[in-house]
């Protein structure tokens, strides 16, 4: 009788929470339910806040994510104080992950001392501190394959959700001019950015096909729909960032899946005649990704361009981080022509290539602290593929180089897109190293991953 009362009485409360604000409805809905499954089952609370990461910027997913980050971090100081001697091992075993990513942000904060608007920086300072804290609790916190796999399935139903809703024209973006689509008829999803849901419909495709070894039967046969499905979405953002990445994506996997190519190629063919089928049936879409050199990437090409010059006045520094659109208009006056000049003066934009950006505001120390961590993300995958494939997993040999492909994936996506803070991002590249701890944990090896 007193579970039953106090079952009522949260659901009025939810129910209230709901009526008042709808942020704060869905905040509390989610405390009740995560808050005694995070002392039972740390990792499937991982899980779901990897998949509400997605919906973020959503309104009411933006407070819900940080109070089950909130509950995370709780759960994660318990399990500390039981369990000191395995979270040292974890932390031993990811060294030279998390001594990158501490040097990264040594660097970040310091460019604070050089960034001419303090208050943006020590704001995008904030999410890499909070990204980076969300790192070690997964890196000691998700230990055995059947954690990783709850991690990466909470990110691919999140991904795969955002989809769904996008297809079905449920509009969480208010802004928007249209439910799940761009000004130009392109699905847009959640945050309104074609591009960005390209980026990621690539990896989690590839996870689909790399982790059906390793899951039971009946998600095994989900796997298949949802891939098909994916495949969709990606034709429907038109994103010439989508279609770089699966190509990448492709060619990373003819290369480093052995054994597996017999598989590879005919996926890869499938693919192509699917997206051979929906461009012959829409032929505007074939004519844009076409056009790539004649609307100069709708832009980016002159980001890119006010990016390189400004990376020339200060190399090895950079301009201070999240300082590029602060800065951007004092390099509109130099030699070579710009056609998109109000993306740089009027309405200042990000430089919409995640590398071009790290070098802009944090010189050629933050970009190459940038890419020695996403090298050891996607090398510690490589590894464990190695070490499965000794010890006669196969199984999980491919998914870890399907983890590997994923992230060469998205990082390719990066090209046409800053995503250096996105948590959703981070957690993907975070497999890799998962992985590798769970191959070494099971041999007992300590490597530097």
């Amino acid at each position: 009788m007193v579970v039953g009362l106090a079952a009522a009485a949260v659901a009025v409360a939810v129910g209230l929470a709901l009526a008042i604000d709808i942020r704060l409805g869905v905040a509390l809905a989610l405390a009740v339910v995560v808050t005694p499954l995070a002392l039972l089952d740390l990792p499937a609370v991982i899980g779901l806040w990897a998949a509400v990461t997605m919906f973020s910027r959503a309104p009411g997913f933006g407070l819900a994510t940080s109070g089950v980050g909130l509950l995370i971090v709780g759960a994660w100081i318990a399990h500390l104080r039981a369990d000191r001697a395995s979270i040292r091992a974890a932390l031993r075993l990811h060294a030279r992950f998390l001594g990158l990513l501490a040097l990264l942000l040594a660097w970040l904060t310091i460019s604070l001392a050089w960034s001419r608007d303090q208050a943006l920086a020590t704001s995008a300072l904030r999410d890499w501190y909070v990204n980076a804290a969300a790192l070690v609790i997964l890196l000691t916190s998700v230990r055995t394959s059947r954690d990783v796999l709850v991690v990466a399935g909470g990110l691919m139903l999140g991904v795969l959700a955002a989809l769904c809703l996008a297809l079905a024209g449920i509009d969480l973006a208010p802004a928007q001019p249209a439910p799940g689509l761009a000004p130009d008829g392109r699905l847009a999803g959640v945050l309104g950015d074609p591009n960005f849901m390209a980026a990621l419909f690539v990896p989690v495709l590839v996870l689909c096909a790399g982790i059906r070894g390793v899951v039971d039967k009946r998600a095994r046969w989900l796997l298949i729909p949802a891939a098909l499905l994916l495949l969709v979405g990606l034709a429907m953002t038109q994103s010439r960032g989508g279609v770089l990445a699966a190509l990448t994506a492709f060619a990373a996997a003819v290369v480093f899946m052995r054994g597996r190519r017999a598989a590879v190629l005919p996926i890869g063919a499938s693919a192509l005649l699917t997206a051979a089928v929906y461009f012959s049936s829409n032929p505007a879409v074939l004519e844009r990704l076409q056009a790539i050199g004649q609307d100069r990437g709708n832009g980016r090409e002159d980001l890119w361009l006010v990016a390189r010059r400004m990376s020339e006045d200060q190399p090895v520094t950079g301009v201070g981080l999240a300082n590029f659109t602060v800065r951007s208009r004092e390099y509109v006056r130099r030699p070579g022509a710009l056609r998109y000049v109000e993306l740089v003066v009027e309405r200042p934009h990000e430089v919409h290539n995640t590398y071009l950006q790290m070098l802009a505001e944090t010189g050629v120390v933050g970009l190459l602290l940038f890419l020695a961590l996403a090298w050891t993300a996607v090398t510690s995958a490589l590894r464990a593929g190695c070490t499965f494939e000794r010890t006669g997993r196969r199984r999980l040999a491919v998914a870890s180089r399907s983890v590997a492909v994923a992230s060469i994936g998205l990082l390719a996506a990066a090209v046409f897109l800053s995503l250096q803070a996105n948590a959703t991002v981070w957690v993907l590249l975070a497999l890799g190293p998962l992985m590798l701890g769970v191959a070494c944990s099971r041999r007992g090896e300590r490597a530097g991953g």
